[in-house]
């Protein structure tokens, strides 16, 4: 296909750009641990990022930072498994983890200062 003159030029400008932007927001600086990332956040980054989960997503958070199996969470929330694992995904995502034990490396802070105020 035969471009317009300057139109690929613009298009690939604002693709560049709208990549950039992208990169900044996400941009999180970790270090490897041998289960996995150390997230580069003060407590008040992590706080907030927590703040960012829904009501029930937040519930299962602690739930989950207390070391409790999917199964077991669904049955304290009373609702399925399947709903607990949706939330678990979504949490991971917005916590910038990847598995379980990434999110107790970085989270458990905030669990130990929710149980001590």
């Amino acid at each position: 296909m035969r471009w317009p003159a300057g139109v690929k030029e613009t298009l690939l400008k604002l693709k560049t750009v709208s990549k950039e932007r992208h990169k900044k927001k996400t941009t999180v600086f970790s270090t490897r641990t041998a289960y996995g990332k150390k997230l580069d956040l003060s407590p008040s980054e992590k706080a907030q990022l927590v703040e960012g989960l829904t009501p029930r997503e937040k519930e299962t958070f602690f739930i989950l930072l207390g070391g409790y199996s999917l199964k077991e969470a669904a049955e304290q929330l009373n609702i399925r498994y399947s709903t607990v694992n949706t939330y678990q995904s979504a949490i991971y995502k917005k916590l910038k983890v990847n598995s379980r034990a990434e999110l107790i490396i970085n989270y458990r802070d905030l669990c130990e200062g929710e149980q001590g105020g």
